[in-house]
C-alpha cells in the first residue's frame, strides 16, 4: 500500500520538481489532502470494495433509540445491521431498513433501523441488544509523508490530481488542466482495478460506470 511520500514524488513528477526545490512534502500536503477526499468520493459514488467495513460488535443498551457514541466514526453509509440478545451466542438476524422509524411501541428486539441525519436510529428494544454493522467506510486523510493511502495504487491517481491543485494554487492553469486530464485517466483505471470484487456488494451499491458518476466530481 502505497504512502503519502508516494503521491508527493508522483505529483513532483507532474511538477517538474523532482528534486522538491519548491513542492515541498509540507507545500504539497494541502493539496494532497483535496485529491484524497475526491478520491473517496468517487470511490463511495461508484460503491466499491474498497471502501466495505464490518463493525465489531456494538452493544445497545434498553431503550435506546441510536448508536449515540459507538456509532463508527468512519461510517460514512450503512448497508446492513444485524441483531441479537446482548451477550448471547445466538445467530444475528437481521434487521429490516425503513425510511423512518416506525410508529410502533417497543418490542423485545430492535427490528428496524433507519439512516436519518447521518445516525442509524431505531425504535428501541425493551431489552438490551448488540448489533453488528456492515458499511461503508471513510478513509482516514493523510497527515505525514508516512500516511498510508488506504489502499492498494491510491498514488496513481493522488500524484497527478495533487499536482492539478498546486499548479492551480499557483495560476498555473495550463498545468493544471493537463494534470486534470492525467488524474481522470488514472482514476479510471484505479476504479476498474477496483470494480472486480463489486458484485458482492449489498443491493445498495452503486453500479461502476466507466463514462457516468467517475467525472462528475471534478
Amino acid at each position: 500500500m502505497g504512502t503519502a511520500a508516494d503521491a508527493f514524488n508522483s505529483a513532483r513528477s507532474y511538477l517538474n520538481d523532482i528534486n522538491a526545490q519548491i513542492w515541498t512534502d509540507g507545500k504539497l500536503l494541502p493539496h494532497l489532502k483535496e485529491a484524497h477526499r475526491d478520491l473517496q468520493l468517487a470511490l463511495w459514488l461508484n460503491g466499491l470494495p474498497v471502501l466495505r467495513e464490518r463493525s465489531a460488535v456494538i452493544n445497545v443498551a434498553a431503550n435506546a433509540v441510536d448508536l449515540g457514541s459507538t456509532q463508527p466514526a468512519d461510517l460514512l453509509e450503512p448497508t446492513k445491521v444485524m441483531e441479537r440478545t446482548q451477550g448471547s451466542t445466538e445467530d444475528w438476524v437481521h434487521m429490516d431498513e425503513t425510511d423512518f422509524e416506525p410508529d410502533i411501541d417497543k418490542a423485545t428486539t430492535l427490528k428496524y433501523w433507519a439512516w436519518r441525519e447521518e445516525k442509524i436510529v431505531f425504535v428501541g428494544a425493551t431489552t438490551n441488544r448488540e448489533i453488528k454493522l456492515f458499511y461503508m467506510k471513510s478513509l482516514t486523510l493523510p497527515t505525514t509523508a508516512s500516511s498510508t493511502l488506504g489502499f492498494i495504487f491510491a498514488e496513481i491517481f493522488l500524484g497527478p490530481m495533487t499536482a492539478q491543485y498546486a499548479s492551480r494554487s499557483v495560476g498555473n492553469s495550463t498545468l493544471a488542466d493537463e494534470t486534470l486530464s492525467a488524474a481522470r485517466e488514472k482514476l479510471d483505471m484505479v476504479i476498474r482495478a477496483n470494480v472486480k470484487g463489486q458484485q458482492n456488494l449489498p443491493v445498495r451499491r452503486r453500479p461502476y460506470r466507466r463514462s457516468g458518476r467517475v467525472s462528475l466530481i471534478f
